[in-house]
């Protein structure tokens, strides 16, 4: 009976004490934005709520000039390509009797097949520098997430600043606030049980960062929990399993 009691003082002195704190739920990721294109929007795809994944294309500028020039690069790579292969064909002929034909011959076929490998070349990277001007007239999401707010309308001129704000979805962040004097007795990867208030479902998480600053005006300490599937502008309150000094 008396390892029980002292093996119970134990695992209650390990378990530390618990710190209350409250705490408000913002996106895990959140970003505002823009083109560095200018132009007229001519397509939109999203609005407010829409839920979209990395990479969908949310809006498109008009970039009709744009895409034929690519299409003109196109042709112009599929050119440069047959005649390397026809100069490379010639070339491997003649190197095969290099030793009983003019040198002069040989290096007029040699310099003719090096110039169309250099023309290949720069065609590929016409039709890379083209596509790029393109790709830069469509503004796509950088993580999956849900569209907060929009600033734009089809047919607008884009001209700078943000069109749209990105808020990252099902993933958000507990920003968790507690005493100043506690803030020894957290540390990352301390056990958090917390409650959305107006729910008696109690959910548990770690903290994930400690904030190094103390609010100056409320003397609160701030730490993150990452948690999923609560919407942002939540709040609740929460207590930190804190280790005993």
């Amino acid at each position: 009976m008396k390892y029980l009691f002292s093996f119970f003082l134990l695992i209650t002195s390990l378990m530390g004490e618990e710190i209350y704190a409250t705490f408000d739920v913002v996106a895990a990721k959140e970003a505002n934005l823009a083109l560095t294109t200018s132009g007229v929007v001519k397509t939109l795809r999203v609005d407010v709520g829409s839920y979209v994944k990395k990479g969908d294309i949310l809006l498109e500028i008009d970039n009709d000039n744009l895409t034929a020039s690519v299409e003109l690069a196109k042709e112009s790579l599929k050119k440069a390509q047959v005649e390397e292969q026809f100069a490379k064909q010639t070339y491997d002929r003649y190197k095969k009797v290099e030793s009983v034909i003019d040198a002069e011959l040989m290096d007029q076929n040699t310099l003719t097949y090096r110039k169309s490998s250099a023309a290949l070349g720069e065609a590929k990277a016409q039709l890379r520098y083209q596509s790029t001007l393109v790709e830069k007239t469509r503004l796509r999401a950088p993580f999956n997430g849900v569209i907060s707010e929009r600033n734009i309308e089809l047919g607008d001129g884009v001209g700078g600043g943000p069109l749209f704000k990105l808020i990252s979805s099902p993933d958000v962040k507990l920003l968790v606030r507690f005493d100043e004097k506690y803030l020894s007795r957290v540390k990352k990867g301390s056990s958090v049980r917390y409650r959305i208030d107006g729910e008696n479902q109690w959910r548990n998480g770690r903290i994930s960062k400690l904030y190094p600053t103390i609010d100056p005006k409320t003397r609160k300490a701030t730490a993150e929990v990452l948690a999923s599937k609560i919407a942002p502008g939540l709040f609740g309150e929460a207590y930190i399993i804190g280790n005993q000094l």
